[in-house]
């Protein structure tokens, strides 16, 4: 396609910076509560239903996070495609330039 350039130095970037995300990503719900009992909360009135509440919010927060990291895998592994379906077209393009 005549007047169409694609950096391949930004697409690179950009894979490196989204796979750099994916641990960080993963790790952030590492943290996160789980198996709280109402003990935790001591003598508080309702410490069973706060306990599973926060259990219930970590669980769902941890899925959360889990996507995110999965969906930032895809991403890095879109824009790979991408760099690979670039480079291809141009080693073709070339070919056909090229005098047999």
């Amino acid at each position: 396609m005549s007047g169409f350039t694609v950096n391949i130095e930004a697409l690179e970037q950009c894979r490196t910076e989204v796979s750099g995300q994916v641990g960080p990503m993963a790790a952030a719900g590492d943290d996160l509560p789980a198996g709280l009992s109402a003990g935790t909360f001591g003598d508080l009135e309702g410490a069973g239903a706060l306990a599973d509440a926060m259990n219930a919010f970590a669980e769902g927060v941890g899925a959360e996070i889990a996507a995110a990291s999965e969906r930032l895998t895809q991403v890095a592994a879109a824009v790979e495609a991408v760099i690979g379906t670039v480079r291809e077209t141009d080693m073709n393009s070339a070919r056909c330039l090229t005098a047999a």
